[in-house]
């Protein structure tokens, strides 16, 4: 297919694209196909061999293990990806691909994925990225569903509602970061985050806006964080990322591309509909040498309410 600017826009925005210049997507482009499919229809199905990864250019697909399921696994969009998994690692797909939506999808076959990959440090490192993003997907889901058969409750490892681990297992995880970095003498950061206005949207779109609300952004929080990242549920409403060896300028940068992320994702219902997309606040904090978990907690709060007091949708830090 041949390149136009809204589909090198979307590309240039992609996780699997990040970094890699247009003449090279342009290149790609070349060599890949498009696909359209209309809404209800299915992409991908369980069991079936797979050598292309679909990126959406426009529209929204579905990902869900069963074919006849009111709430999916998750709601993909413009820019994300499906097919790696399985095309990767040759393995027959393990859920249903449905068009929430009518979709434009760009089909990059297996020879073209793998040029790209071995062609570029970028791309390599990207689609390591979503690979590692995808499996703590899959590992929290398995965790959320033992957690159901084995009758948990508010004790176990996982948040029902947005499916990541609760704060009890976040305090723990983000304790032993804490300590390893200070060993080791590395800077690290905590981020805590909240939605603008959730009561607000939460009148005006209903408990399921914003419960869908809460669940998009700790899918997006999911697929932003780097392989070594920790992400946790801190209270209903708001949600914490430990970064380890990383300085406070380099925090700042993934805070404000994750704040860019969410403000650009619509919020889309089980039943395919779109609401509007949400903005956040986000506090971060680096560790000192003699730090604890509770001060540096306290400090990334207190840069949090500094964002909330400024309006939202900013980013504001403490050291």
């Amino acid at each position: 297919m041949t390149s136009t600017p809204e589909t090198l826009n979307v590309l240039r925005s992609a996780p699997l694209f990040r970094g890699i210049p247009d003449h090279l997507l342009a290149g790609y482009l070349s060599k890949s196909e498009l696909k359209f499919i209309t809404s209800g229809r299915i992409l991908l199905t369980p069991g079936q061999s797979n050598d292309t990864i679909y990126m959406i250019l426009s529209g929204r697909l579905r990902i869900q293990t069963k074919e006849f399921e009111a709430e999916p696994i998750a709601i993909l969009g413009a820019g994300e990806c499906v097919g790696e998994m399985s095309m990767l690692g040759g393995a027959p797909v393990s859920a249903y691909v449905i068009a929430a939506t009518d979709c434009k999808l760009l089909a990059l076959g297996h020879g073209v994925m793998w040029e790209l990959i071995n062609n570029s440090h970028a791309a390599a490192h990207n689609m390591l990225n979503i690979l590692t993003s995808r499996i703590r997907n899959t590992n929290q889901i398995a965790a959320e569903n033992l957690e159901r058969q084995q009758g948990f409750s508010a004790g176990g490892l996982v948040d029902e509602l947005t499916g990541l681990y609760n704060r009890h297992w976040m305090l723990d995880k983000f304790e032993r970061h804490l300590h390893r970095g200070i060993v080791g003498k590395k800077p690290s950061c905590l981020l805590l985050l909240e939605i603008d206005r959730l009561r607000e949207f939460n009148d005006r779109y209903g408990q399921l806006g914003g419960d869908q609300a809460l669940r998009n952004t700790a899918h997006l929080i999911l697929s932003c964080l780097r392989p070594h990242d920790e992400a946790g549920q801190n209270s209903r409403e708001s949600f914490a990322i430990f970064m380890p060896d990383t300085s406070l300028p380099d925090a700042h940068t993934a805070a404000d591309r994750l704040m860019a992320s969410i403000s650009q994702s619509l919020v889309v219902l089980p039943s395919g509909d779109a609401l509007p997309a949400v903005t956040i606040s986000i506090g971060l904090s680096q560790t000192r040498s003699d730090d604890t978990l509770k001060n540096l907690l306290t400090r990334a709060g207190e840069a949090l309410q500094l964002a909330r007091d400024s309006g939202g949708n900013c980013v504001e830090s403490l050291p």
